[in-house]
């Protein structure tokens, strides 16, 4: 089994005083075991929110085991797909929601890890909370 990771369970996994830590270690601890998915747009809006989250060193030391704990996926290529998703949904996600709806059917995963609510509107996409 693959799940994708949105950047809300990355942030909350290795942000302690995060609201939603300790149900995020619960989650991986459930799925620890399977395929992880993460693209490098996780990686760059992890590291956008982490930076008024922690300290510099932190985040980089993140940044730099991210592709050792989480398989990365490029995903340069779908941004036309992603604005498919976005045009579908009226602008009721967000791009960065479209973009990981987009890779997450590319690669045949259906289950996105998040606390974003945003993803129970997407057909063929279950919520992993």
């Amino acid at each position: 089994m693959k799940y994708f990771l949105d950047t809300t369970f990355i942030v909350a996994l290795f942000v302690s005083n995060d609201q939603w830590h300790s149900q995020s270690l619960k989650v991986y601890n459930r799925i620890k075991n399977h395929e992880l998915v993460i693209s490098n747009l996780v990686i760059a809006e992890t590291v956008t929110v982490l930076k008024n989250k922690l300290k510099t060193k932190d985040i980089s030391e993140i940044y730099n085991n991210l592709g050792n704990i989480f398989r990365v996926i490029d995903d340069n290529l779908i941004f036309d797909e992603a604005m498919d998703i976005f045009t579908k949904y009226d602008s009721t996600i967000s791009f960065f929601d479209a973009m990981y709806v987009a890779v997450s059917k590319k690669e045949g995963i259906n289950e996105i890890v998040s606390f974003d609510s945003d993803f129970d509107k997407i057909d063929g996409i279950v919520r992993v909370h």
